[in-house]
């Protein structure tokens, strides 16, 4: 449950179109402007603090991110620095703090904001109906398959007394949860079919 500061209690299209327009600006800006975007990250800052967001949380997060956003720097710096005459690790910089900008703004946003109220928001937006199902429907089920392989790998375990999987054991466990994946989904969409699904979300506040 997001905290309830006054970020919480803004419209999540607003909120929505805040945070896009949050990582349009810091994209726009011209290589090398640090103290636009020391600017932005003291803006951003202020948001964080009075949305109550835990800052070791958003530390955790980056950290988790950091790896694919380095690689990234690392492939386009060298792009940047011919285009901006700045040296190659001014650029790799440069990238990485942007990246992290707009990183931050997003995860700032999504702990802000209730994932139903942000799936309306968009869905309000225009985003296409089937899309926002889709949304929907992958994250109510990557927390059903997380349990799921929670479950089967707990009793692998048991099964094999703490060994460490092979690759043949791991390929089977694999194979397993896709076809429980499967399975369930068969389900699922029969019930919500013979309960008059017609492929549209609906929400309380339709």
């Amino acid at each position: 449950m997001p905290p309830d500061g006054p970020p919480r209690r803004v419209d999540a299209r607003v909120k929505l179109i805040a945070a896009v327009g949050f990582v349009v600006a810091v994209v726009v800006a011209p290589p090398g402007s640090w103290r636009y975007l020391a600017g932005l990250g003291i803006a951003l800052a202020a948001v964080v603090v009075a949305s109550k967001t835990p800052p070791i949380k958003l530390l955790a997060r980056w950290l988790a991110f950091a790896p694919a956003l380095g690689f990234l720097a690392v492939l386009t710096a060298g792009r940047v620095a011919e285009s901006s005459a700045l040296p190659w690790r001014i650029a790799a910089l440069d990238l990485v703090a942007r990246n992290s900008l707009a990183f931050v703004a997003m995860m700032t946003m999504a702990h802000a904001t209730p994932w139903t109220d942000l799936l309306a928001a968009m869905r309000r937006l225009g985003m296409p109906a089937a899309l926002a199902s889709t949304l929907a429907f992958m994250y109510r089920y990557l927390f059903v398959l997380r349990d799921e392989l929670g479950r089967m790998t707990t009793a692998r375990r048991a099964r094999t007394f703490g060994r460490g999987p092979g690759f043949g054991s791991l390929a089977s466990l694999i194979g397993a949860l896709l076809g429980r994946a499967l399975d369930r989904e068969e389900r699922v969409f029969a019930a919500m079919t013979a309960r008059g699904w017609d492929g549209t979300l609906r929400t309380l506040d339709d």
